[in-house]
């Protein structure tokens, strides 16, 4: 069943043309460059702006509308989410989230139970314990663990948007890409892997100044600039690299990491 459709939305000149649907259940990654377009289209999702053009449906509300129905079933956190309320316990803002969402105590002390077997951080308890049939999270990946197991607790469908696909990989099967307020992907997030990033990205720290020279044989040279060392090699051998590397460099740390998305934007352009 669809619980999300958007159909040609357009806002402003931040976005233009933007369609998909999601169904329920489904966790989908929304991924991007900054300014990108990803926030303005989950505000847009939670009822926070209202589109300039195109239709919207969540749930099968108008999500600018802002119904009482539509509230309880949406849960959205942003990288500006408001800390728990000043000179109160955790336990008391939850109490008050009770009230606001109309929770029985039966049905309250069932989710406090649930959640806190796997759900420690008191505001991600906040915004989960009215059991959201909705939850959208902005570069939130401290929380992304949680929100699968709730997922798969609960059928929730969840969107998350992320600047960095190694956030999403093993997370999610399906991502949308967005670029400059357009979409130019939506499929498969192996299909992006396997076609637009068949290399990985290497990050070292080093101890010691190197001459990049000696490194060209194992990797792609990108970025140099001390300590710090930025190769790409092929995904196949790129652990064979970073062992390499390894036993070549004065390394102090090392990372093995997916393409910065605007990079693998580039190869989805050519």
């Amino acid at each position: 069943m669809k619980v999300i459709i958007v159909d040609h939305l357009s806002y402003q000149n931040h976005l233009k043309d933007i369609s998909f649907t999601i169904q329920s259940g489904e966790i989908v990654g929304l991924i991007g460059p900054k300014n990108s377009g990803k926030t303005t289209i989950l505000k847009i999702l939670s009822g926070l702006l209202k589109p300039s053009s195109g239709f919207v449906s969540v749930l099968d509300y108008d999500p600018f509308l802002k119904t009482a129905d539509f509230l309880k079933q949406i849960s959205f956190l942003f990288n500006t989410v408001k800390p728990l309320l000043n000179n109160l316990t955790p336990i008391e803002v939850l109490e008050i989230t009770k009230e606001v969402y109309g929770l029985t105590m039966r049905d309250f002390n069932k989710s406090l139970n649930d959640l806190t077997k796997y759900i420690a951080d008191p505001v991600l308890l906040d915004s989960l314990i009215y059991r959201p049939k909705i939850v959208i999270l902005d570069e939130q990946n401290n929380y992304l663990n949680q929100i699968y197991e709730y997922n798969s607790k609960n059928q929730a469908t969840v969107i998350i948007a992320e600047e960095k696909i190694d956030d999403l990989v093993g997370l999610v099967r399906r991502v949308i890409v967005v670029d400059e307020g357009r979409q130019i992907f939506d499929g498969p997030i192996d299909e992006i892997i396997e076609k637009f990033a068949k290399e990985k990205l290497i990050k070292i720290k080093l101890s010691e100044e190197i001459n990049t020279k000696d490194v060209e044989e194992v990797g792609t040279v990108k970025k140099y600039v001390f300590p710090y060392l930025y190769l790409s090699a092929p995904r196949s051998v790129a652990a064979f690299a970073a062992a390499e590397l390894l036993q070549k460099l004065p390394v102090t740390n090392l990372n093995i990491e997916e393409l910065p998305i605007d990079e693998i934007i580039n190869n989805m352009k050519k």
